[in-house]
Formats: structure tokens, sequence, C-alpha cells
């Protein structure tokens, strides 16, 4: 069995338990690949989304270059406006783009589908039309990435790679900044449970993304290793998101006698080298196609400024899995497409 056909397994067990939730909830589920193309002539539709992600956001960058590059390829208008990663500049710069003669506002991606049920009440009352951007949206189709199923596959990849016994700690931003972590976090801390030999230490708060998290990360770690001095006290360190695995892996250089493995989520530059290079703790490295998720809600936006009907989908994506071998290789690729991402968006305050 591929790696891919175990996701696909995997993901289909979410997306069949999704979709019965969503027939309570009025809610479908399905593959982000099912979103219907839109074409590149007709209406020139105005796209508003705010541009929020931080110097550690790159994934969110990269994300924001394909939503840019995808609404001018297929005939449309970018729209933005610039501000930080937090939930109260991505709400104030969502307000503002109301105001901004768009036909369609991208939601997302720090705040809940509760946390701005009342900005798509606002901009469907203005005749705007709405859509999740990595995030659900109130009466608005989405693209998100599979959270739940990330969860499973760290857990099962972690267990296995510990031969089902040992202690875990997970990291992430703090709880309620980035709800994906939490249900990721959630979920590996559920499996976990169902291992005898096994157990999930407390969680590490990683503080948030206008923070130094790198320092963060190492900082946690140290401390970590300090109040569990026996070395046979943790064996991994799961790390979902990458600046605070990049800070771990350099408080485990200085500790060569801890025999500790690190699993993150989210591919950058830093991370990539960190996990290619010799004596490297980065065994395990996962991530979301954020570009994929551009292209596609580019797409619902599109259909839905021109006036096609589009039914409230939740689409979620897939992830891949690499490990140190494609570090390198993985990393050339990347720094192509951030080096695209950066001067794409230079021209629109990014």
């Amino acid at each position: 069995m591929t790696r891919r056909s175990l996701l696909r397994g995997l993901g289909s067990m979410y997306v069949g338990a999704a979709a019965l939730g969503g027939l309570v909830a009025g809610r479908k589920t399905a593959w982000a690949q099912d979103v219907p193309k839109a074409p590149s002539t007709g209406k020139k539709v105005r796209v508003g989304m705010p541009l929020n992600y931080g110097p550690f956001n790159q994934p969110w960058r990269r994300g924001c270059a394909a939503i840019a590059r995808t609404v001018e390829a297929r005939g449309g208008e970018f729209v933005t406006v610039r501000g930080e990663p937090s939930k109260q500049s991505e709400q104030q710069g969502q307000l503002q783009l109301l105001d901004q003669n768009i036909d369609v506002l991208i939601l997302g991606v720090l705040q809940t589908e509760s946390e701005t049920a009342f900005i798509v009440d606002q901009a469907q009352q203005r005749g705007i039309k709405t859509v999740g951007f990595q995030v659900t949206a109130k009466n608005s189709p989405a693209i998100v990435e599979d959270s739940f199923t990330a969860g499973v596959q760290m857990a099962y990849l972690v267990q296995n790679e510990l031969s089902r016994q040992g202690a875990v700690v997970q990291t992430a931003e703090d709880r309620g900044f980035f709800a994906g972590f939490d249900k990721s976090v959630d979920t590996v801390e559920l499996m976990t449970k169902y291992e005898p030999r096994m157990k999930c230490l407390p969680f590490m708060p990683g503080s948030v993304s206008t923070s130094d998290q790198m320092a963060k990360g190492r900082e946690n770690t140290l401390s970590l290793l300090q109040a569990n001095p026996d070395p046979a006290s943790v064996q991994a360190i799961i790390a979902w998101w990458w600046p605070l695995a990049v800070g771990a892996a350099q408080a485990l250089r200085t500790a060569p006698d801890r025999d500790i493995m690190l699993a993150c989520y989210y591919f950058s530059d830093q991370l990539l080298s960190e996990m290619a290079s010799p004596g490297s703790k980065i065994k395990i490295a996962m991530d979301s196609p954020w570009r994929v998720s551009g292209e596609k809600v580019v797409d619902l936006a599109m259909l839905l400024g021109r006036g096609e009907k589009v039914e409230n989908i939740v689409y979620y994506t897939e992830t891949e899995t690499i490990r140190p071998p494609q570090a390198a290789a993985t990393r050339e690729k990347l720094l192509a497409e951030d080096k695209a991402a950066i001067e794409l968006l230079a021209k629109y305050g990014g």
C-alpha cells in the first residue's frame, strides 16, 4: 500500500464521517480536485481577500500567491489590503474590503465560521458572495485542509516509528489561534490513548505568528529536557508549526545524548534545510498543498461571481509526507515557488 493510498483511505473515512455530520447540518463534503475549473472568459470578477501572512507564514503566503495568480488567469481582478497575522487584523481587512466594490469575499484563515458569521451576513446583504479559504464559512462553499486526517496520519507515522511505545509531546501555536492545529493535536492525543504503551505529555504552547517562534521552539524544548532529565522519558516531539520544529531541532542538537525524534507539519526553506542536514532529528515532515487550496478557492469564487450555482460544499485537500532523503529536492522546488510568490505579491503590497 502506498502512502497516497493510505492517506486516501484515511481521508475517505474522515470525509465519510464528515459527510454524515453534514447531512444533519445541511453541509456536504468532497475532495478539492472535484471543484470544477472556472473559465477565463466572462465577467471580470473582483475577488477580495486581505493579505495577513507574516514572515513565518510561508505556506499561507504561497496560498495567497496562488489566489492572486489564479484570479488573474481566470480573467478576474484581485483586490486586497495588507494586515498582520491576527484574527483582529484579518477581520478588519475583510470588513474594509466590503466597501471596495468586490463581487466575492474570500474568508480565512484564522477566524472560525462562528467568528466570521456576521461578516458573511453583511456581505450577502450587499450582494457579495463569500467562500472559505482554509476555514469553513457560514452559508458558503470552502476549501480546507483535512486537519483531522492529518492528525490520524501523523499519529500512525510517529507510533510506528516508535514501535508503539514511549512518550510523545506536541507543540503548536497557542490554543485558539488556528483551529486546524487544535484539531490535529486533539486527534493525536485521542489516538495515543488507545496505545497502552504510549502516552502524550502536556501540550507545549508555541505563542502566535507575531512572535519569534523559532526562539519559542528552542525555549520550550530546552525546558522539556530540563523537566524530563531521564533520557528514556521522551521519545518524540510533534511540532505542528515549522518554526517551532526548527527551534526544537536546534535545541536537540545541544543534547546529543537524547534520542528524541521530531515530526513536523508545513514545509519551509529553513525546515527542509534543517531536515536535510546531517544529524538532524527531523524524521517526518508533512505539508498541506496551500497552492492547490488557493487555486481551487478562486475557481469557486469566479463561478460564484459569474452567477453560477455553487453548492455550499466543504472541499478537503490531501497532505504530502516526506522523509530526510527527500528534503533537499523538496527544498529546491519550494525555493522556486517561494521566489515566484514573493515577486507576484509585491505588486499587491505583500
